[in-house]
């Protein structure tokens, strides 16, 4: 079985897939709360141990490089040898950027997998920390991407900037207009989120010159099963929680086959 992580800034998620590909189990912890082997080993411990369900592959992508060394010897010490993502390795993409060594991990798996599914011109949003929207086209060609702040990160930011603003929970709002300071930043963060995903995606079909009636649009992150729905466009929804692990185990297998070729 192969152990698919996905280390981010906030939290890390690991899916565990079974010899058919299929996700048969899942782990996710606060990244914050990493600083040692010893860490790592107490909060997979409470939820599976490798040893003992047959992990032979381990494939990684992280964005927080300082948290590295940690899982390297991590896994080492459990006698496995992680296989890290980066534009350095075998992709089915054609990386269009002016730096892409810099163009993060996470970023990669989401296009690759996304573009495995079939040729279309797809945009992927990625609504976690951070929002990013990035665009592939039929032809396989990473075209480039937005980054934003997501919407915790936008109303932590609110909370620390402001004395009497109060921080809020995120959640779907339906109600436009607030009527009480605390619902009219949670509409204001809300459907502000929205109109600017939105445009965002109409935009770049304008600048593309794509119909959005033939678009793809690919949600994943941890609010994009919050956001999904009110996201009024007419282009093909679809939502992938699990699209950075399958894009992580995507590429281990590539790779692998390369290898051994």
């Amino acid at each position: 079985m192969l152990l698919s992580c996905d280390i981010g800034n906030s939290s890390s998620v690991s899916g565990i897939f079974d010899e058919k590909g299929d996700i048969v189990k899942t782990l996710r912890i606060d990244t914050t709360k990493i600083s040692s082997v010893q860490d790592l080993k107490k909060l997979f411990s409470k939820n599976f141990k490798l040893s003992a369900m047959d992990i032979k592959d381990v494939s990684v992508s992280s964005v927080v490089p300082s948290i590295d060394p940690v899982y390297k010897e991590f896994f080492k010490k459990s006698g496995l040898n992680p296989f890290f993502i980066s534009s350095e390795i075998k992709l089915n993409i054609k990386i269009c950027l002016e730096n892409r060594e810099k163009l993060g991990s996470d970023r990669i798996a989401n296009a690759c997998y996304a573009h495995s599914l079939n040729p279309a011109f797809k945009i992927i949003i990625d609504a976690g920390t951070a929002l990013t929207i990035d665009v592939v086209d039929r032809e396989g060609s990473f075209l480039g991407g937005i980054i934003y702040p997501g919407l915790s990160s936008l109303a932590d930011s609110l909370y620390r900037s402001t004395e009497k603003l109060p921080l809020v929970n995120i959640g779907r709002i339906k109600t436009l207009i607030g009527t009480s300071t605390e619902s009219s930043i949670s509409s204001g963060l809300y459907h502000g989120f929205l109109f600017l995903i939105k445009g965002f995606i109409y935009n770049i079909c304008e600048y593309y010159n794509c119909d959005v009636n033939n678009l793809t649009a690919i949600f994943t992150g941890g609010h994009s099963g919050i956001i999904i729905d009110d996201i009024d466009i007419k282009a093909k929804k679809i939502l992938d929680e699990n699209l950075t692990l399958k894009g992580i185990k995507y590429l281990y297998d590539l790779n692998a086959v390369n290898k051994t070729a």
